[in-house]
């Protein structure tokens, strides 16, 4: 039926989609930035919400896995760290969904919360791997609060539309 369609075809075609455009987006605005800035978009993680409320866990598992895969080796060209991340915040937001799901308010810290873990602890996990080499506090301004930054006005754009489709 159509919404079997839209759980195991549908969505995971739209994350993967996502997952690439989070690059596009994210390499355009670089383009128009002083070079010490990196600005990551995350409409996989605004998505991840979402999305939350329609798949079920195992599915939510599996397509992050997926995407995780294809994250780490498309943009950190080394596995471990996307496949890693992205189905343990799938599993903390099929968890706390209820919770997570509750508001405006509640929608919005948790896409930060989202972003805000992925982001620091790829940092972590880079410097871990010796990926980067550089200092926590030019990761946090130069990269960390203005992705923070970022992916809230963005969610501020999509919260309506995906409110409407998802809620």
């Amino acid at each position: 039926d159509m919404r079997l369609f839209r759980q195991h075809v549908g969505i995971p075609l739209l994350l993967l989609f996502l997952m690439l455009l989070d690059g596009q987006i994210s390499t355009l605005i670089a383009s128009f930035l002083p070079i010490r800035f990196h600005l990551v978009c995350h409409l996989v993680l605004i998505f991840l919400l979402f999305i939350s409320v329609e798949v079920s866990d195992v599915t939510a598992f599996t397509i992050f896995l997926v995407i995780g895969i294809l994250y780490d080796a498309y943009y950190f060209h080394v596995i471990g760290i996307a496949i890693l991340l992205l189905p343990l915040l799938s599993v903390l937001v099929n968890k706390y969904n209820t919770i997570m799901m509750g508001n405006k308010i509640t929608r919005f810290l948790s896409v930060l919360i989202l972003v805000f873990l992925f982001e620091f602890v790829s940092f972590l996990l880079a410097n871990l791997v010796s990926l980067t080499s550089m200092e926590i506090s030019i990761f946090i301004v130069y990269s960390l609060a203005p992705t923070m930054v970022l992916n809230s006005l963005l969610l501020l754009l999509l919260q309506p539309v995906l409110e409407k489709v998802y809620l």
